[in-house]
């Protein structure tokens, strides 16, 4: 079972690929887009360019809220309530 060290790094990883993925897609949505002649479209690199960017910038919005942002729940004290209790109405 990995920490939550283990965890929280391989996240960061991922948090540092997935910028790396939006750089490709804006690469492909403002210069591939822009060529002249490209092998399978404008519009093929300008949907592949928006799409690798909004998934890569979800995926590290949501993990930074998840790691940093999370909200502890505070704990509570369970009280049972005895079956035999003292009633004055017997």
């Amino acid at each position: 079972m990995s920490s939550r060290r283990e965890r929280k790094k391989k996240k960061l990883i991922l948090i540092f690929i997935s910028c790396i993925v939006f750089g490709i897609g804006y690469y492909f949505l403002n210069e591939v887009s822009t060529w002249f002649e490209v092998p399978l479209g404008v519009t093929f690199h300008v949907i592949l360019g928006c799409s690798l960017m909004a998934i890569s910038g979800i995926y590290i919005g949501y993990t930074i809220k998840q790691l940093y942002f999370t909200k502890r729940r505070k704990r509570t004290k369970r009280i049972y309530l005895d079956e035999n209790s003292n009633d004055k109405s017997e």
